[in-house]
């Protein structure tokens, strides 16, 4: 269902519906722009997601996967066959012949060029649709923690502040562990097409109600994209203060 004070979010009564409510949103939002020449680009998020959205890519019965690619909102640098990798997660549970359209992160001798080749990687397997120089990505999964983060922007850190506009910045200080990561920019975050939260749980229940309300101590909050193409899909203990 929809709630009428907050007609951007969609409530789910089961694991079964919200697949099935995600399911819808991408086929609707992949639709018109299939009609275009291009690549779809789907940006997914770690935690909970990947077993989610795992289900909901397999269920995708004749889609035009050669031109989808998937890849990390952001990721954690460590070797793509860690446990802390968000990729791996996706590889594992995504059918083999689906892995080719996984953009994984390559490990440079420096975190500031793993961030660099990272973005490069973006550019030259995606080519997005640009605005202002930020890469129009077609989709975002995005999660948010108990503190109100999501990707790896935290509250109150300086990545929050960056002015310039990179796509992919670094964080080696991150107060979720492991500490070193790269990150979506804010702005990156802003520019895109389509961007939908998925949440969960009773215990974010006061934290999905204030970044509803745009509460600007929480980086979820600060996600407002230019278009306004905003989702977020919430189970029914996330919702519980709504």
């Amino acid at each position: 269902m929809t709630s009428t004070e907050y007609p951007n979010v969609t409530v789910t009564t089961s694991p079964e519906d919200l697949r099935s409510k995600l399911k819808q949103y991408i086929l609707d939002t992949v639709k018109p722009i299939l009609e275009f020449n291009g690549l779809i680009s789907i940006g997914v998020s770690g935690g909970s997601m990947p077993t989610v959205l795992c289900d909901v890519f397999r269920s995708l019965e004749k889609f035009d996967w050669h031109r989808i690619r998937i890849f990390m909102v952001d990721e954690r640098v460590v070797p793509i066959n860690h446990e802390d990798s968000n990729c791996r997660l996706y590889l594992e549970k995504l059918p083999q012949q689906l892995h080719q359209y996984v953009i994984p992160l390559a490990l440079c001798d420096t975190l500031p060029r793993t961030a660099q080749q990272y973005e490069t990687a973006l550019r030259q397997h995606i080519m997005p649709e640009l605005i202002g120089g930020l890469p129009r990505f077609d989709i975002l999964f995005l999660g948010m923690g108990p503190d109100g983060h999501t990707c790896s922007l935290f509250p109150d850190h300086h990545l929050l502040k960056v002015d310039s506009k990179p796509w992919v910045l670094y964080i080696d200080d991150s107060p979720k562990p492991p500490p070193e990561r790269v990150t979506l920019s804010l702005h990156c975050l802003n520019a895109a097409k389509n961007v939908a939260f998925i949440i969960s749980g009773e215990e974010k229940a006061d934290l999905t109600k204030s970044v509803l309300d745009r509460d600007p101590s929480y980086p979820a909050s600060l996600v407002q994209p230019l278009n306004k193409h905003l989702r977020f899909f919430l189970d029914k203990g996330a919702a519980k203060k709504l």
